[in-house]
């Protein structure tokens, strides 16, 4: 609505429009940049006048890479700064400015795009014969266990990661139609690779699918009738750590002068050597190993390379641990290896999508040059545990260092706006959102079983900017503590389903996928006070108005600013999900007798 072209090409020039109200007394406006580092203004002038907005614009060259800007606006008051914080007398520094990337490409389907992820062992045994044998292996001491379905994961002390319940790669390709009608189309799997734990984040060899999980062929399988069906298929790798069982790591330890012992740090061969977070089934990759870096990324036949090439043909990477990638003491070389990881990968493969893990500030990633989005999980996830139930990151672990009181309103829209201000638009839009993860409690328990709490949850996951994934079986009303009980199995047997819950999943994945707004729309914060949070997402074709309100009170008549939005006096808009009309009245909506998990939709009707 306000770039003429989001993705320009080095050379062009853009046209950028700013909305304002109609009645504000601006005596000037000016887009500041930054060519070269000099610092440039370029008057606007008003191009549209409506009813309660008017819209003033300017041109952008595109002389660079990285296009960053800023407005300033004088008034008689004085001049303010708009930036992608938001409004303000004071000015702040270049990364919070708005950005444009020159020459840089999105999938184009990630803007259809609805995940779903599955623990492979844990969603469906569609081949009885390759489940693992009682008893098959010994690691540190626990044998494997064969698991009844639907028994509950036991803890690390009773079964060392070595219980399994004979979920599989056929398993998932027999479970096509149901994925299809709830409306994902796309999956990321964990780890699939060979290896002697059930998560698999222990590899054993980058180069091979795990024969209890169906092998090789049964990847190429379950690609072939995913992509028959235009969904898409992630694989999940660990480019921070091997196992340390992995093919290369036994070379390396059984001889010093092996080529692989180079993609190591030893510190005395064979026994000292670098690990993931201290734990020694975990040896940490060193990049300052290139022929690492090539083994990884950059040859054709490279890791990161080989399984997106026919005939198995995945369509993107989520990279495990990627916060702590390439980062060892002195050996700061993350952003330079994420810069190598994407130019090797995206040349051959500019439709694939690459996303790493980070759980605390991935903003530095995220500029256009590395990867195409993290789990955005302090830019959604979190704050909305914290904004929902008063749930903090580190809840189960580390009581004494959270905040387990319900995150004001004004604060959880905070954060959101710092997360999502701190990178460009155009990736901001394909970060990966997700309620609950493998990794954390599952969101039906964060919040207490509160399922029109889930319901909220979900709706705001399917309206706000980025790309959305469900975790197996949340559907459903699956629970779980922290892990291993969040990897429980997927029950299907219906009668133990949630039907209803269901349905709504059903309905707001159609919404996600098939509204233009939702689809590729902009953002605006609209309000956000008390239990209530508003925000406008807008496209040429349509304009929306969501609204969510966390409780706990009863609201019986609550008025909700929306005028700054650009909505005119007796604009009338339908809620998508229920169908109630609201009419915008003193540059208000009036909505009565909300109550906690309260969640809709409003389109403006023309």
């Amino acid at each position: 609505m306000y770039v003429s072209n989001p993705l320009p090409a080095l050379g062009d020039t853009v046209t950028v429009r700013l909305r304002v109200p109609a009645e504000v007394p601006i005596r000037h406006i000016f887009l500041r940049t930054a060519p070269d580092g000099e610092n440039h203004h370029e008057a606007m002038t008003p191009v549209e006048q409506h009813e309660t907005f008017a819209y003033w614009a300017c041109e952008l060259p595109v002389t660079m890479p990285f296009n960053h800007y800023r407005f300033r606006v004088l008034s008689e008051e004085g001049a303010y700064t708009l930036n992608a914080l938001g409004v303000s007398r004071a000015e702040g520094p270049d990364w919070y400015d708005f950005k444009l990337l020159a020459d840089f490409a999105t999938p184009d389907w990630l803007d259809d795009a609805v995940f779903y992820q599955i623990f492979p062992d844990r969603f469906y045994n569609g081949d009885p014969s390759t489940n693992h044998a009682d008893g098959e292996w010994t690691r540190r001491n626990f044998k494997v266990q064969f698991r009844e379905w639907g028994a509950p994961p036991l803890p690390y002390k009773e079964a060392g990661n070595v219980d399994f319940y004979g979920g599989d790669l056929p398993g998932i390709q027999q479970k096509i139609d149901y994925l299809r009608e709830l409306g994902v189309n796309a999956l990321y799997l964990n780890p699939i690779f060979e290896s002697s734990s059930n998560h698999r984040y222990n590899i054993k060899d980058f180069y091979t699918v795990d024969k209890h999980l169906g092998g090789d062929e049964a990847l190429i399988a379950l690609s072939d009738a995913l992509h028959a069906v235009n969904m898409r298929l992630i694989l999940d790798v660990t480019p921070n750590h091997t196992g340390d069982d992995h093919i290369w790591f036994q070379e390396a330890i059984k001889d010093h002068n092996a080529p692989s012992t180079a993609y190591y740090t030893f510190y005395e061969h064979p026994d000292k050597y670098e690990m993931w977070l201290g734990v020694p089934s975990l040896p940490k990759l060193n990049y300052a190993s290139q022929p690492l870096r090539d083994k990884m990324y950059n040859d054709a036949d490279s890791v990161l390379q080989h399984w997106l090439r026919p005939p198995y043909n995945m369509d993107g990477w989520r990279l495990d641990v990627y916060n702590m990638t390439a980062r060892q003491g002195s050996l700061q070389l993350s952003e330079e290896v994420g810069r190598e990881m994407r130019k090797a990968i995206k040349a051959d493969f500019p439709q694939s999508f690459i996303f790493g893990e980070h759980f605390f500030d991935g903003t530095a990633h995220l500029q256009g040059d590395q990867v195409d989005a993290m789990m955005n999980y302090q830019g959604f996830n979190i704050p909305m545990w914290r904004w929902l139930a008063g749930y903090d990151l580190g809840a189960d672990r580390h009581p004494d260092q959270v905040d387990m009181q319900l995150m004001p309103s004004e604060a959880f829209a905070e954060q959101l706006t710092r997360y999502r201000g701190a990178v460009p638009w155009v990736i901001a839009r394909q970060q990966f959102n997700q309620l609950c993860s493998h990794d954390t409690t599952r969101i039906l328990t964060i919040l207490n079983d509160d399922k029109a709490l889930l319901r909220l949850g979900v709706t705001m996951l399917m309206t706000y900017p980025g790309v959305p994934c469900l975790y197996y079986g949340d559907e459903i009303g699956l629970a779980g503590h922290r892990d291993p009980d969040n990897r429980r199995t997927m029950p299907w047997d219906d009668t133990e389903w949630d039907h209803d819950l269901l349905v709504f999943h059903r309905q707001v994945i159609h919404l996600r996928r098939t509204a233009p707004a939702l689809r590729h729309g902009g953002f605006q914060q609209v309000y956000a006070e008390g239990g209530l949070w508003c925000f406008q997402r807008q496209s040429p074709e349509q304009q929306l108005i969501v609204v969510g309100y966390r409780g706990p009170d009863v609201l019986e008549h609550v008025q909700i600013p929306v005028w700054h939005a650009g909505l005119a006096d007796g604009t009338k808009m339908a809620d998508l999900l229920r169908g109630s009309v609201v009419t915008v009245l003193d540059g208000s909506i009036t909505l009565d007798d909300l109550v906690a998990g309260d969640a809709f939709v409003f389109g403006v009707q023309q």
